[in-house]
């Protein structure tokens, strides 16, 4: 993360990780809010405009950066600057969600033009359904590309012929998670770094691939 951070000159994001242990999937809106706050009391003196401007990651998003934000200006003052991540209206920078999968559809255009291919016709895994994993599936759709399989927290599935990831973003919103999706087989999530495939996007958690 620090690496990626330096990308960004004279911006202090840091490169510092820290968080809570908890499922926020078994906590209710006041107790992700309650529990959020308190953190943020206890590291307000550890983060600022010009030292460490933390970031959404896992089991976070905008709701969660408001709350640090807004806790953090009861003991500094408004300081929208404090948090990347947060909602538009509270200064938030567009495109902010998608911009990681675009990151992945670059990426991956750039290596399959080395060999002479594109997007398109090409056969996906993807290994996580979160912020990164979606939009991915989602551009690299809208490319021509065909996921055949995804994986997520809840379970994998997989579709010979291609998910549709339209269908699967609606179900994975309404069920939190892929697990129970009905345009594809369920498959053991295990085996989703050797499913059959052209192109393998890990996008959950890192050192899943160790050789």
């Amino acid at each position: 993360m620090e690496n990626n951070c330096r990308l960004v000159a004279n911006i202090p994001y840091g490169g510092a990780k820290g968080g809570i242990g908890c499922d926020p999937a078994e906590l209710s809106i006041f107790e992700l809010d309650r529990l959020t706050r308190v953190f943020t009391q206890k590291i307000h003196d550890l983060i600022g405009t010009h030292t460490d401007v933390p970031a959404p990651y896992m089991g976070t998003g905008p709701q969660t950066m408001a709350w640090i934000l807004d806790e953090y200006s009861k003991f500094h003052g408004y300081s929208p600057v404090v948090v990347t991540g947060k909602p538009i209206d509270l200064g938030g920078s567009l495109g902010r969600d998608v911009a990681t999968g675009w990151g992945v559809l670059f990426a991956t255009e750039a290596l399959l033009n080395e060999y002479g291919k594109s997007v398109s016709g090409q056969r996906f895994v993807i290994q996580g359904f979160g912020n990164v994993g979606s939009w991915a599936a989602q551009l690299i759709s809208d490319k021509g590309g065909k996921v055949v399989v995804v994986s997520d927290i809840t379970g994998a599935i997989k579709n010979s012929n291609s998910i549709d990831i339209p269908n699967l973003l609606e179900h994975s919103k309404v069920h939190r998670g892929v697990k129970g999706f009905h345009g594809g087989d369920p498959i053991d999530p295990n085996s989703i770094l050797v499913e059959d495939c052209d192109v393998l996007v890990p996008t959950s958690l890192g050192g899943v691939i160790d050789k």
